[in-house]
């Protein structure tokens, strides 16, 4: 079996990559459609297309809610926008992470806390339903690492206008790739259950 998925960044492709290894029966392979990492544009504008391609193979599409109002509106405004009826085929999986792809990776407090290095005091389980920008809290967080590597890597500079570090989606998507414990970050994220709990139901 073969899964297409479509993504905003370069850190929502290893969500997407480790989501396929982890959750999908053994030797699927997985193929990105596209590699545009300028945010949502892309996907809702072939939305139309993936639907298409869902018809005969398995499409895992990984959006971020940001401002949106709720996953259900967002959902409807883009189907409504691509001229998509309800129900979307089985093959289609539209996951909504809640509010941002970070929020998936700070659901596994013990995993994102041993890889920051930062006291288990100042990681929040309810990540998903409190913080509503999960990309400036998690470099936040790095902020108090005791590990200098953590602080470069992931904080911009005193000069830098930039939101995060230079090494920020290296880094990250390194700890996706080999620590990060998608199954126990879903006990506390229910868009990202959504999500491994749709892959898993999908047959070869």
């Amino acid at each position: 079996m073969n899964v297409f998925y479509c993504i905003e960044d370069v850190l929502s492709r290893a969500v997407a990559q480790r989501l396929i290894l982890e959750c999908c029966p053994a030797g699927t392979s997985s193929q990105e459609l596209g590699k545009v990492y300028g945010g949502f544009g892309y996907i809702k504008k072939n939305l139309s297309k993936f639907h298409n391609l869902a018809q005969r193979s398995p499409v895992l599409i990984i959006t971020d809610l940001d401002n949106a109002e709720c996953p259900p509106s967002l959902r409807k405004n883009w189907l409504d926008s691509a001229k998509i009826r309800e129900p979307l085929p089985d093959n289609m999986l539209f996951c909504i992470a809640r509010t941002e792809i970070e929020s998936w990776l700070l659901a596994d407090t013990v995993g994102i806390g041993s890889f920051l290095k930062v006291s288990a005091a100042r990681l929040r389980p309810d990540i998903e339903m409190t913080v509503l920008n999960a990309k400036e809290y998690l470099v936040e967080l790095a902020k108090a690492s005791s590990n200098a590597g953590i602080r470069n890597d992931l904080t911009p500079s005193a000069r830098s206008d930039a939101a995060t570090g230079v090494n920020y989606n290296y880094s990250l998507s390194n700890f996706v790739s080999t620590s990060w414990r998608p199954h126990d970050a879903a006990e506390n994220s229910v868009s990202l259950n959504r999500a491994i709990t749709k892959l898993s139901l999908l047959m070869p």
